[in-house]
């Protein structure tokens, strides 16, 4: 029975490719026919260049060629048919893709073959086109792709070229396709919550040179430009020394009242952009020190000496590397920070002395979470690190008592999950996780892990955007 199956599996098998392969014959048949003029009942004029075709392939491919053929149209009963807004070499390339779904899509056609393609609704080749695209995303095209995906009805292309211009805002904002953005496509983008910078300077920075590229035209939107500029956000020094004193604002009325409401904190509350950082991605393994750089994919060893322990935990934010806790023959008592652009170490513990912690890192601060103390015990201790004040702070403890595990912020929010409650020697393996809100300072349990697992104490962050869209 099992061989008659197989068997019979077998042959189906082969009669699908037999099928195929008559249809690629029928087809190829039909274009070499196409090309000899033998049956055509249509001829396409594009640009003078004359190409003959057949009604009923063209029509089985585009619902617009088949309205075009099968409606009271004048085009279905001409002999010819003139197609504007055509290249003959794109219609060459589409027509050969309608008779054997062959085609070549590159740099030098992807955005004309999407235009005809979309505009003669033929949906394989325009999802070629859009993927081809996709691939070519960068601060230097972004916006344009933004554009033309928007035109061409392709929303998919559209969020990822948006979301590439957010990312990589402080890039895009210094080339030419944004200074020549018309205002409401400036507007629209100086609005997102979505746009990365470090600062909300950086924002006002691109705002100011995109007006003074063409002041003569762009003066009439100078007050809808600074309403863009999230201005509570911007430092009050700044605002002061530089926004308040720029020529462009300083005999506009409007302009000025908003500067002045933002300086005394009389303007509504703003919400924060996406924060950008320069992160990467650290190896610490006692005095053996290492860090990769995502942006020139490089690794450079770390030339400081770190303290000699074991079971300790690291983490990078900001390119300033962190070894916290751990042991030697005692519980270290102090932690660890290397700094990446200045090359050079401090210590300015310290937190609660244990290890088998773990640690994570959300906006400028370093979070630690269980591990276990001196006696072995593992503990729901939470404490933060704020690398701007440089000081330690203890904040709501876990619902479990963990060591051995793993945390990581996402969204806003930091997971815990798996380790060992008890010690490293006699714990029980743990498959719960939490979750910790920062805004509320409390904790929930979130579902279960699939599998119980022991997580290393090692762990260091790294931004995973600055991955993604390389």
């Amino acid at each position: 029975m099992m061989a008659s199956s197989s068997c019979a599996k077998k042959n189906n098998r082969k009669s699908a490719i037999r099928e195929r392969t008559c249809l690629t014959n029928y087809m190829g048949f039909l274009n070499h026919m196409r090309k000899q003029g033998s049956l055509c009942d249509v001829t396409l004029v594009v640009q003078g260049k004359r190409l003959a075709a057949h009604r009923a392939v063209l029509a089985a491919a585009s619902h617009v060629f088949r309205l075009m053929f099968t409606t009271r149209m004048k085009e279905s009963v001409s002999p010819e048919v003139e197609l504007r807004s055509v290249e003959p070499e794109i219609l060459e390339l589409l027509l050969e893709y309608i008779y054997t779904s062959q085609i070549t899509v590159d740099s030098t056609n992807a955005e004309s073959l999407l235009n005809v393609a979309n505009q003669y609704q033929i949906e394989p080749v325009k999802m070629m086109c859009a993927k081809f695209i996709f691939g070519q995303i960068d601060a230097t095209n972004c916006l344009g792709i933004s554009v033309l995906s928007d035109r061409m009805n392709c929303p998919e292309l559209k969020a990822a070229a948006e979301e590439f211009s957010y990312l990589h805002f402080t890039d895009v904002c210094r080339l030419d396709e944004f200074l020549n953005l018309d205002i409401a496509q400036l507007a629209q983008l100086l609005h997102q919550d979505k746009l990365t910078v470090y600062c909300e300077t950086q924002v006002y920075d691109a705002a100011v040179r995109w007006l003074k590229y063409n002041i003569p035209s762009r003066q009439q939107h100078i007050v809808d430009v600074l309403r863009c500029i999230r201005l509570p956000l911007v430092p009050k020094t700044f605002l002061l020394e530089t926004v308040k004193t720029e020529p462009l604002f300083q005999d506009n009325p409007h302009c000025l009242q908003m500067i002045t409401r933002a300086m005394w904190d009389l303007g509504e509350l703003s919400q924060p952009r996406r924060k950008k950082y320069d992160n990467c991605i650290g190896l610490f393994n006692g005095n053996r020190c290492y860090y990769f750089d995502p942006k020139d994919y490089s690794w450079m060893s770390i030339n400081c000496k770190l303290s000699k322990c074991q079971n300790t935990t690291a983490v990078l934010w900001n390119r300033v590397g962190s070894i916290l806790g751990g042991s030697h023959s005692f519980h270290i008592k102090h932690t660890d920070f290397y700094n990446i652009l200045r090359n050079r170490c401090s210590r300015p513990g310290p937190p609660t002395p244990r290890e088998n912690m773990s640690a994570c890192v959300f906006e400028g601060k370093i979070f630690t979470s269980g591990g276990s103390e001196a006696g072995g015990s593992a503990v729901d201790l939470f404490e933060s690190y704020d690398t701007m004040t440089e000081s330690w702070q203890v904040n709501t403890s876990m619902l479990v008592s963990r060591c051995s595990h793993a945390s990581v912020e996402a969204n806003g929010l930091i997971y815990v999950c798996g380790g060992l409650t008890g010690n490293s020697v006699s714990g029980r393996l743990l498959r719960n996780c939490e979750v910790y809100d920062p805004s509320t300072q409390q904790w929930v349990s979130c579902g279960p892990l699939k599998v119980m697992t022991q997580f290393p104490a090692f762990a260091c962050s790294v931004n995973v955007a600055s991955i993604l869209h390389k």
